[in-house]
């Protein structure tokens, strides 16, 4: 797991597919492309098929995390719509995607792999009371492991990237605490990933 999943050396031709194609829709990943390529590697080593998106931004990680197999779904929470509309335009031909600006009923569906996108959520600069209000509002109902764990089957794992607010680090503190995941990875005090696997010892990884 460590060294060919989280810190594997080798790429893969999606990789560069997915550049060119952020390059022709005016994006880049150049800011998180280490944890795009970890993305994608987690996906094709578990070989998840359903995956749930949260914060899921304009679709740059989408696109690493549906590039593994043709019959991958995705599920993309995001409730800024201005966001949404490239992340359509990004995935037009791949039809691998639905996009909702909530989460699901709860237990509707179970997920393989379920990815928490803190970074996208960060308050900007210069924003008012009201949007900074609203943001902590958006960021308060996803991150909560009762909201999440109805979504998730013994063998989903979970990703939460970045760790570097008070309210991601909290979360994760919990995550790593809860006897109901087995095992844990910090990865640079960076990312989280989590593993319910209740055949498992309970133990938590620094790598």
């Amino acid at each position: 797991m460590i060294t060919n999943v989280i810190y594997a050396r080798y790429d893969y031709y999606a990789f560069y597919d997915i550049a060119q194609s952020l390059r022709k829709n005016g994006l880049h990943d150049d800011a998180t492309a280490a944890f795009n390529r970890l993305s994608f590697r987690l996906i094709n080593h578990f070989n998840a098929k359903h995956i749930l998106e949260v914060n899921s931004g304009k679709g740059v990680n989408t696109c690493y995390l549906t590039a593994p197999a043709s019959d991958i779904w995705c599920t993309c929470v995001e409730k800024e719509g201005e966001k949404v509309a490239v992340a359509k335009k990004l995935h037009s031909t791949a039809g691998c995607c639905e996009y909702v600006t909530t989460l699901p009923p709860s237990g509707s569906v179970k997920y393989d792999a379920i990815f928490i996108n803190l970074k996208e959520r960060e308050v900007v600069q210069g924003a008012t009371a009201g949007q900074k209000m609203q943001d902590e509002i958006d960021v308060q109902e996803y991150l909560s492991i009762e909201t999440l764990l109805p979504f998730s089957h013994e063998k989903t794992f979970w990703v939460i990237h970045s760790l570097k607010s008070r309210r991601s680090k909290h979360f994760w503190s919990a995550i790593v605490k809860d006897e109901r995941f087995s095992v844990t990875f910090d990865i640079m005090k960076k990312v989280g990933i989590a593993f319910l696997r209740p055949s498992f010892h309970k133990v938590h990884y620094f790598v």
